[in-house]
């Protein structure tokens, strides 16, 4: 059997043996999650869930019964079984061998193909119009099932009841909750409700008190079912045949249930160009709460016929597929854990760029007598890493194994470059206890990176400057140029909170925290004023300080974007964005007038803003079936540090109004920037 995502959608919880809840999980996102967004394939799988929804209606309550049918005996499905099946379906349109075939088809196959059955002419009468019937004969005072149906109990009476509410209460909530959304779009956030909209939200609270109220019928009818008594013939077989037919009923709907988000993304993915097929999402969005309405159901039923079947629900016919529980928890858990090959090819410039406007308004230097210019090499660095991950559900990567595995730099020229993206490392942890810090930061959604760049092939000159034209006169000195930057960042993950939102607007990430930055280098500060007081539009200059290595260190806010399709297309440009500002303390000299040459010295706080930008393509290599998944992203980077001191403040009175302008300031010519291209690829198994 293949051991990629053949179990797409089937979740178990250790803690709770014999229930299967319905929840995202690891081997459905692998399965699903990057798959190219194609209609037919889409309104397949939508199909799927609909004809899930109406077989549970069939088998329970439109097809006719006695103990021992043979249409409930067809109701198998093992592994080798189920491998036929999904090859008969994988090579067939519309897969065509190019997407996964969830499991939820399966199972459907083989319920039509017990349907069949049972309407096949019979020897004699069945027992009971339905399955329903013969559970409340099941259920009946004294456990007598003679004939036709003992007495039902009156949890039991209300069960068939109970199981149309759910799926009448479940679309009309579905429905509801659409217009309470559609009405709300656009409106300001924490404005008051209208009238249409207070209706509407009335309507979808009736709806939940009107489906909670069948399923406590549901869970009543079960309560009675767990309680009766099935030691001798007929009720001993109807028990097994009953847990049979729910517990098949019960694994299609929990694969049903773990391709369903995947319906409905790809749909919207769709519809954002098709606006038309817009009714597709809403109807997949009611089918997915229909659907987990009936699995809960399901469960509570299967879990209360296991003892008078006496048979633990992992060995029923409907999880006969991977042998048993235990196994497919074994399967779920190494299909979440990843060893991850990356390899990382780097280029990086750094410049500092003139401008007469870097610190605000324009900035005149004539007066000046130097400035310093930088000659440096690129860094040129190829580097890999192999890494050990965990999926937890609803987090990909979160455990990240670290220790032993990683390695940063394969070949350097002019310096090299280090990334890394443990939290635990960054705060001084090591081991396993930085890799315990990083799986708790990872799962309440935080996102850390680091990259250290060290330059070392260059140099930095000392120019003179004509005062008066401000032009180059002559370089006077240089020296050999050193540079070592370290920058981290640490966000949360905004888009974890609005997931739907994020992939319409193409938000792939949106990093909302702090970023530190740290490099010293060689520089000349000027000092400049306003020209014209409570103005603020032209400085002039002032005085300047002598060259003097000086250390930038800065504690930043602010927010870092993608945008883009993630990895489903094959081929998908995305861009990056990052804006932030603050500030960090600062030492630096000016020349004194006092005889000997003596410097005055100071201290401030140096405000800085820095900002990037990368475009970039992303080619996934790979097909949509293969566990392995080879993605590589070539991207152009470009960052900007711009900084100064603020060190005078002018206000202006006129008439009843002040302004305030910056009356001083200090800066240091122009911006750092650094950029270059990256070319990343990605190997996951």
């Amino acid at each position: 059997m293949r051991t990629g995502p053949a179990l797409a959608g089937l979740v178990l919880l250790a803690a709770a043996p014999a229930c299967v809840p319905a929840t995202y999980n690891v081997r459905a996102a692998r399965a699903f999650a990057n798959e190219d967004a194609r209609r037919a394939i889409i309104d397949d799988r939508a199909a799927e869930l609909d004809r899930a929804i109406a077989l549970a209606d069939e088998v329970l309550a439109r097809t006719p019964y006695a103990p021992g049918d043979a249409w409930i005996a067809a109701l198998r499905l093992d592994d080798e079984e189920g491998e036929r099946l999904r090859e008969r379906f994988e090579e067939a349109p519309p897969y065509d061998g190019a997407y996964e075939v969830p499991l939820a088809k399966l199972y459907r196959a083989k319920i039509d193909e017990a349907l069949a059955r049972a309407r096949a002419p019979r020897p004699a009468p069945p027992a009971f119009a339905r399955l329903f019937d013969a559970l409340a004969a099941l259920a009946a005072p004294g456990g007598d099932v003679a004939g036709a149906g003992g007495a039902a109990s009156g949890a039991m009476s209300g069960l068939p009841a109970a199981w149309e509410a759910l799926a009448e209460h479940a679309r009309a909530l579905a429905a509801e909750e659409r217009t309470v959304a559609r009405l709300s779009a656009g409106r300001p956030l924490g404005a008051p409700d209208t009238p249409e909209i207070a209706a509407a939200r009335a309507r979808a609270a009736a709806r939940r008190r009107a489906l909670a109220g069948a399923q406590r019928d549901v869970a009543a009818a079960a309560a009675a079912l767990r309680a009766a008594s099935a030691g001798r013939e007929p009720a001993a077989t109807i028990a097994r045949d009953a847990l049979r037919a729910v517990s098949f009923l019960l694994r299609m709907h929990v694969e049903a249930l773990a391709v369903a988000p995947y319906v409905v993304k790809q749909a919207r993915r769709v519809a954002r160009g098709e606006p038309g097929y817009a009714a597709a999402v809403a109807r997949a969005e009611a089918l997915s709460r229909v659907l987990e309405a009936q699995r809960e159901a399901l469960s509570a039923c299967a879990e209360a016929l296991a003892v008078p079947a006496r048979t633990p629900l992992e060995d029923t016919a409907g999880f006969e597929m991977q042998e048993s529980l235990l196994e497919q928890g074994k399967a779920i858990s190494l299909d979440a854990v990843h060893l991850r090959l990356k390899s990382d090819v780097e280029l990086l410039f750094f410049h500092q760029i003139a401008s007469p406007n870097s610190s605000g308004g324009i900035n005149d230097y004539r007066g000046r007598t130097r400035r310093l210019t930088y000659d440096v090499d690129p860094v040129f660095m190829v580097g890999g890493r192999a890494m050990i991950t965990y999926d937890f559900e609803h987090v990909r990567d979160a455990a990240r194994l670290n220790a032993g595995f990683k390695t940063d730099r394969l070949f350097s020229a002019g310096g090299d470059i280090r990334h890394d993206g443990s939290l635990g490392q960054l705060i001084g942890l090591n081991g396993v206890a930085s890799d315990v810090f990083d799986i708790g930061a990872d799962l309440v959604g935080l996102r850390t990176s680091l990259k250290v760049a060290r330059f070392t092939s260059g140099n930095v000159a000392e120019i003179a400057v004509d005062p008066a034209t401000d032009r180059d006169a002559g370089v006077v000195a240089s020296a050999p140029f050193q540079l070592l930057v370290r920058q981290v960042d640490v966000g949360f993950d905004v888009t974890k909170l609005f997931p739907e939102a994020a992939d319409d607007l193409y938000l792939e990430e949106l990093l909302a925290g702090f970023r530190y930055m740290d490099y010293k280098l060689p520089r000349i500060f000027y000092e400049l004023r306003e020209r014209d007081p409570g103005k603020g539009d032209i400085y002039v200059f002032e005085r300047q300080s002598p060259a003097q290595s000086v250390t930038s260190r800065f504690y930043q806010g602010g927010f870092s974007l993608r945008l883009g399709s993630g990895e489903w297309p094959r081929l998908a440009p995305f861009g990056d964005l990052g804006l932030y500002g603050g500030a960090g303390p600062v030492r630096y000299a000016f020349s004194g007038e006092l005889p000997g040459g003596e410097r005055e010295g100071g201290e401030a706080t140096m405000i800085a803003f820095s900002g990037n930008l990368s475009v970039g393509l992303r080619l996934r290599l790979t097909s949509y079936l293969s566990r392995l998944r080879l993605l590589t992203e070539l991207s152009y980077n470009v960052e900007a540090v711009g900084q100064g001191i603020v060190s005078g403040i002018n206000a202006t009175r006129r008439g009843d109004e002040t302004t305030y302008t910056i009356g001083r300031k200090i800066d240091i010519g122009g911006f750092d920037l650094f950029h270059g291209p990256r070319l990343l690829a990605v190997l996951v198994l």
